[in-house]
């Protein structure tokens, strides 16, 4: 299954941010510089990327077939603040991850992750007909916990000591935590055989 390429229309739902699809014009320096910040990166497996890496990934996705990447804009002035990924999309299975990143610090804990989160479950569940979001989050990182939760993700699973990282040369394990959403427009029975 494919899906077109994702609009370039905004996308909001009356709340602080919208979306927008990702464009290569957007991996400015500053844009980099979210990944080069250990603040931002701490949780995530994307770290000092390159320009050229960004805009690789962007076009793997392969026109929103495996992937759909969208900017998390401010609507009070547009500004760029982060991104919001569905995606690697398992079509067979009509079920999808979601990633979330705010970059911009003095935007952290203003509920915006929360308000991108819930534009795209209706992008996912409305427009391309998943019936399963999921993300893994480290369970250290409570913000992203909280924002998934209120935008209705409850948690499915948490794995035991699953992630491992070093702090100043000592070991550190903490639990991986699975986070899901399901369609609630989802009918098993209308979905035709594949």
């Amino acid at each position: 299954m494919t899906v077109s390429a994702a609009s370039t229309e905004r996308r909001d739902r009356g709340g602080p941010v919208y979306l927008r699809p990702l464009r290569d014009d957007d991996f400015t320096e500053r844009y980099l510089c979210w990944f080069r910040d250990a603040a931002v990166t701490r949780y995530l497996s994307a770290r000092n990327i390159t320009r050229q890496e960004a805009i690789d990934h962007l076009r793997q996705g392969g026109d929103g077939a495996q992937w759909r990447v969208y900017a998390i804009c401010e609507v009070s002035g547009g500004r760029h603040i982060g991104n919001l990924k569905i995606g690697p999309i398992e079509w067979r299975d009509m079920v999808s991850d979601m990633v979330t990143v705010i970059g911009e610090s003095d935007a952290w804990g203003k509920g915006y992750a929360r308000d991108a989160i819930r534009i795209g479950l209706d992008i996912a569940f409305r427009e391309m007909n998943i019936r399963k979001l999921s993300a893994k989050i480290d369970s250290r990182n409570t913000g992203s916990i909280k924002a998934y939760s209120a935008a209705g993700f409850h948690v499915e699973a948490t794995l035991k000591d699953h992630l491992l990282e070093f702090a100043e040369g000592r070991p550190v394990l903490s639990d991986k935590v699975y986070v899901a959403c399901f369609n609630p427009a989802f009918d098993a029975a209308k979905v035709s055989a594949r």
